[in-house]
C-alpha cells in the first residue's frame, strides 16, 4: 500500500511542480492570459515523459500494481497527454506566429497520436470487439504485414522519438530562458529518457536471467513447455502464477521478447518451466526451439498469485485455455507447500485435445485433501462436462463444495472475451472486486 500511494503521489505530484516552477519565473505574465496554455503544456510534457518510464515496467512499481493494471494506466494516461497537447496547441497558436519550434511540437503531436492510434488497433482488443471498424482497419493492418507483433513493438517505440521532439521544442520556448525552468526541463526528460535506455539495454545486461534449453516438451497438437536451466545454478525467487518476458537466441528463431506464464513451481530450484500454445506468428515456431538454445528472461511480474492475499476460505482457479499456465504453476506449489489448502479449478477449452497434463491433475485430486478439478469443453466427443464455464455452473459447483460464495478468492485467467463474460458473472454474484484477480492476454 505504502509503495502504491508513494508512486501515485509522485506522479501527480511531478506536473504540479514544474507549473509552480514555471509560473514563479514570470508570474506577471503567467497569472493572466498565459496560465492555461502554460498550465496544459507543463501537464502533458510531464505525462509523456512519464510515458517512457511506464514503458520501462519498473519493478518496485510493477509489483504494487500488477503490470495488466500497470499497462492500462499506461494507455490512459497517453490518451490524456495527447489531448492536453492539443489543447495547449490551439490555445497557445493563437498567442504565436508558426515558427520551427511550434513545428517541432506539431510533428511531437502527430508522431504520439499515430503511436497510439496504432497501439488502440493492435492491442486494445477489448475496443476491438465493440467496435467493428476497428477489427476491419486491424485486418488490413495484418494483410499489409504491419500486424506482425515485433513490428507493432517498433511503432510504439516510436513515441521516443516524440519525446525527443517535445524535449527540444521546450527548451526553444521563452520558458526555457529561465535557468531553473530549463534545469526541470532538463531532469525530466533525463530520468525519463534514464529509464527507457536502462529498460531497453542495461537491464537485459545487468539483471537479465540467462537460461539453456534442456527439453522441449510438446504438452499437445498447439501447446509446448520449455523446460529451461539456470546459467548461474538456480532459478530466481518468484511467486506462483507469475510471468516474465522470454528472448529466445536461436538461429531462424526471431530474438523478439513475449510475456508468458511459468507453469513451474517456485520450490522447483533447478529449473523453470513455461507452456506455450500456439497463437500466432511468433509462438508457432516454438516446437522448433532445440534443446541448447541460450534465452533471457526479464522476470518476475505480476501480482495473480494466492500467495499475496489471505486466501484461507479456499481459492477458485477458472482458466479459459492456455490460461492454465499460470494455474499449473499454483496448483504444483500447494501440491508442495500446503496440501490442505482449499482449491477448485475449473478449466475450458473448445477442443478435449487442448485438455494437457490431465494425469497430474487428477493425481492432485487424490493427493491434495481439499482439490477439486472440473474440466469443461465445448467439444462433442468430450466425455466429461460439455458447454461453456457458466455463472450457473460456477455457483452449483461451490456449493456442492460447501463453500462460501463470497469468501472465495477467484483468480481468473483466459482470453479476452470470456474474461469479460467470467467477470460480469463474478460481480452479479456478488463476488467483492478485492476478492477478483484477472490475468488477461491483451489490454
Amino acid at each position: 500500500m505504502i509503495k502504491r500511494i508513494f508512486s501515485l503521489a509522485a506522479y501527480f505530484l511531478a506536473p504540479v511542480l514544474l507549473v509552480a516552477v514555471i509560473f514563479s519565473s514570470n508570474p506577471g505574465y503567467y497569472g493572466s492570459v498565459g496560465f492555461v496554455p502554460m498550465v496544459l503544456g507543463a501537464v502533458a510534457y510531464t505525462l509523456l515523459n512519464a510515458q517512457l518510464i511506464l514503458s520501462a515496467r519498473p519493478k518496485w512499481i510493477e509489483s504494487a500494481f500488477g503490470l495488466d493494471r500497470f499497462y492500462r494506466f499506461h494507455s490512459l494516461m497517453a490518451v490524456i497527454a495527447i489531448i492536453l497537447a492539443f489543447a495547449h496547441k490551439l490555445l497557445e497558436g493563437k498567442a504565436f506566429p508558426e515558427s520551427f519550434q511550434t513545428k517541432l511540437g506539431d510533428m511531437a503531436l502527430v508522431l504520439f497520436i499515430g503511436v497510439s492510434a496504432l497501439a488502440l488497433v493492435f492491442m486494445a482488443d477489448t475496443l476491438i470487439r465493440l467496435f467493428r471498424p476497428l477489427r476491419w482497419v486491424r485486418s488490413l493492418f495484418v494483410r499489409l504485414k504491419v500486424g506482425k507483433y515485433n513490428v507493432q513493438r517498433i511503432l510504439h517505440n516510436a513515441s521516443v522519438a516524440a519525446v525527443v521532439l517535445v524535449f527540444v521544442h521546450v527548451i526553444l520556448t521563452y520558458s526555457a530562458h529561465d535557468p531553473l525552468v530549463k534545469a526541470f526541463y532538463i531532469l525530466y526528460f533525463g530520468g525519463a529518457m534514464g529509464f527507457y535506455l536502462y529498460h531497453k539495454i542495461f537491464r537485459k545486461l545487468l539483471a537479465g536471467k540467462w537460461f539453456t534449453v534442456e527439453t522441449v516438451v510438446p504438452e499437445s497438437g498447439s501447446m509446448t513447455t520449455l523446460l529451461l536451466k539456470p546459467q548461474n545454478g538456480a532459478v530466481f525467487p518468484y511467486l506462483p502464477g507469475q510471468f516474465g518476458f522470454l528472448r529466445v537466441f536461436q538461429h531462424g528463431i526471431s530474438s523478439e521478447e513475449h510475456p508468458f506464464s511459468i507453469s513451474s513451481q517456485p520450490l522447483e530450484k533447478e529449473h523453470l518451466r513455461m507452456t506455450i500454445k500456439n497463437l500466432g506468428d511468433w509462438t508457432s515456431g516454438v516446437q522448433k526451439i532445440e534443446p541448447g538454445s541460450k534465452v533471457l528472461l526479464d522476470a518476475p511480474y505480476g501480482r495473480f498469485s494466492p500467495p499475496l492475499y489471505d486466501c484461507r476460505e479456499g481459492i477458485v482457479l477458472i482458466a479459459g485455455g492456455v490460461g492454465i499456465t499460470p494455474m499449473l504453476s499454483i496448483l504444483r506449489y500447494y501440491a508442495q507447500a500446503d496440501r490442505r489448502q482449499k482449491i477448485m479449478l475449473l478449466w475450458g477449452v473448445n477442443r478435449q485435445e487442448e485438455l494437457i497434463c490431465q494425469s497430474e491433475l487428477r493425481a492432485m485430486e487424490n493427493e491434495m485433501e481439499h482439490f477439486m478439478f472440473l474440466p469443461v469443453a465445448n467439444d462433442p466427443g468430450f466425455a466429461g462436462k460439455k458447454g461453456y464455464i457458466t455463472r450457473e455452473l460456477v455457483e452449483r459447483t461451490l456449493r456442492e463444495q460447501n463453500a462460501d460464495i463470497q469468501k472465495q478468492h477467484y483468480f481468473f485467467c483466459g482470453p479476452a472475451p470470456m474474461w469479460a463474460s467470467i467477470r460480469k458473472n463474478l460481480k452479479t454474484m456478488g463476488i467483492r472486486e478485492r476478492m477478483i484477480h484477472a490475468e488477461r492476454f491483451s489490454l
